[in-house]
């Protein structure tokens, strides 16, 4: 790790312990350069503003869930219990994230552009990873499916959107809360339904 890195780690901490402390939207610029000790001014030529500290964090440490939670998935035995567990924990996690750093719709106004520009990345990990599940399901003769591929694309964009269409609407009514419920529902239904449909 080099001087520039060294420091982006120290300030990248020091921004996380603000915002677990005061939430996202009450943490400064001040408030990090100060944890860190830094002057504001030094914070610019590592990050233009809060935001992206956040978002840089957010989707890194979102890597190693991932990494993580996909060793966890593999070691279920059925592959409807795979697919449900996988797709309900990583929406859970990524709607806990904001929640633990207070974030306000305002906020998840400005973030949610620049999240999803550096979240492909990760997406894409995350559909090979269930295209292999389901392709090892269907070599195994428990499930028949003509495109895995298709199929995981389609779990994690429902997802996803699901997730998304909450958020949004939130933000149109400026509501302070957002409430996932249904949104987990739904993504417990369309599983059954997928599964019903390619169970042998």
């Amino acid at each position: 790790m080099n001087k520039r890195e060294r420091i982006k780690s120290k300030i990248e901490q020091a921004a996380m312990d603000c915002f677990e402390r005061y939430g996202l939207d009450k943490t400064t610029l001040e408030d990090i350069a100060k944890a860190v000790g830094l002057n504001k001014t030094s914070l610019y030529y590592y990050y233009k503003n809060k935001e992206d500290i956040f978002i840089e964090v957010a989707l890194r440490e979102g890597e190693k869930y991932i990494s993580t939670l996909q060793e966890t998935t593999t070691a279920k035995d059925e592959i409807e219990e795979c697919i449900s567990f996988y797709l309900e924990s990583r929406f859970n996690y990524y709607t806990q994230v904001l929640n633990m750093n207070r974030v306000s719709v305002e906020t998840l106004t400005k973030l949610l552009p620049r999240f999803f520009e550096l979240y492909d990345a990760l997406m894409r990990r995350e559909k090979e990873f269930l295209t292999g599940l389901l392709s090892d399901a269907v070599k195994a003769g428990k499930i028949s499916m003509k495109n895995p591929q298709e199929v995981a694309s389609v779990l994690i964009n429902f997802t996803d959107a699901l997730k998304h269409n909450v958020e949004q609407q939130a933000i149109l009514k400026r509501e302070q809360n957002i409430d996932y419920t249904q949104s987990l529902k739904d993504i417990k239904t369309l599983v059954t339904l997928i599964f019903d449909g390619i169970k042998n």
